[in-house]
């Protein structure tokens, strides 16, 4: 999940990427961009945050009954309904947090319990099941458009699926959650032209972090700093007008920043390095530059991860950053945005 540049190794994980219709059994790259595009729009939480205030994924655990049938209603664009409701069940077993969420979708004949009495909200929850949850979203029912212990006939019809789960699916994890639920989002709605993601725009649920798909360039390499360039790439749709860092770590080592946010405020700076230096320094597309200044050995000493390249090896540097776009409308988005490198050689004149 590296891709490497002329001195480096980046990754950003926060760019929200666009997921085919239809694919091939999802990637760990797939399942992250998924899980990032639905937290994006707030239909997917973490487990936990870390000690940046980044989520906490746990992709590679298994979910329960509780947490698919959560994801159903945020899918539904109904938590806030969900949470906000009273809501009757003859279930015993469901924990606090999830009872909102299992009684709104019990109560519009959305879930079953396994039992008179028993959800089994801590059971691990089957692909097919995950996916009779996603149909239902979808309008569709168990009862006469599909079978719900083989669910993937009809998602593999949909696009949502190709042939990924099968009755000899025996491993679904919440990678898998987030994959199928971000596919979906493009699916049509049985007897309808909308897709899912339609009907959440129309509820003013949207992935915001797509409207301005960026990329950035480390233009400077010295000791102690790293000089980055933000600009939106040729097929982004819109651009930040004003774009600000509010912190940022070196494998969490804090980091000072000095940081130029606006395109006007960044060429002006480019017309001051020029002079300094005696040399034309031009980025005639970012929308922002930012200074990072931090002690890149004890960086180094908390790397947990290292890359081999160059005929050496160098500790990683994840670089975690909280960040605010402004859209042209004046949309404010948050930004959290993890990027990867290493250092072997200083450069640059920003």
């Amino acid at each position: 999940m590296k891709k490497a540049l002329s001195l480096f190794l980046a990754l950003v994980l926060c760019l929200s990427l666009s997921l085919p219709a239809l694919a091939a059994a999802p990637t760990d790259a797939d399942q992250e961009n998924a899980a990032w595009t639905l937290y994006h729009m707030g239909l997917f939480q973490g487990t936990d945050t870390d000690k940046e205030g980044f989520p906490v994924f746990s992709l590679s655990d298994a979910p329960t009954r509780a947490q698919g049938v959560t994801m159903l209603v945020r899918l539904l664009g109904q938590e806030k309904a969900a949470l906000e409701g009273t809501w009757t069940t003859p279930f015993t077993d469901v924990p606090e947090w999830a009872q909102p969420y299992v009684g709104y979708a019990y109560e519009k004949g959305l879930t079953n319990g396994t039992g008179e009495t028993t959800f089994s909200a801590d059971k691990t929850l089957s692909a097919t099941e995950y996916l009779t949850l996603v149909l239902r979203a979808l309008g569709y029912d168990s009862a006469s458009d599909f079978a719900w212990d083989s669910a993937w006939t009809l998602t593999d019809k949909l696009g949502i699926t190709n042939q990924v789960y099968s009755a000899a699916t025996t491993t679904f994890l919440r990678g898998d959650v987030a994959w199928v639920s971000a596919q979906a989002l493009s699916a049509k709605e049985k007897g309808s032209n909308k897709t899912l993601a339609d009907t959440l725009a129309a509820q003013g649920i949207r992935d915001n972090n797509s409207r301005c798909v960026w990329k950035e360039d480390c233009v400077t390499v010295q000791k102690d700093k790293l000089v980055f360039s933000f600009a939106a790439t040729k097929d982004s749709k819109e651009t930040y007008t004003n774009f600000e860092v509010t912190s940022a770590t070196a494998n969490g080592v804090a980091c000072k920043i000095e940081q130029y946010s606006t395109p006007a405020k960044v060429k002006e700076q480019c017309r001051k390095i020029s002079r300094r230096e005696d040399v034309t320094v031009t980025l005639p597309d970012a929308f922002a530059l930012v200074y990072l200044s931090y002690d890149e050995a004890a960086a180094k000493d908390a790397a947990t991860e290292t890359v081999t390249a160059h005929q050496g090896t160098y500790p990683v540097i994840t670089l975690k950053l909280h960040c605010t776009g402004t859209l042209k409308d004046g949309t404010k988005v948050t930004e959290l945005v993890s990027m990867d490198y290493y250092v072997d050689n200083y450069t640059g004149y920003y």
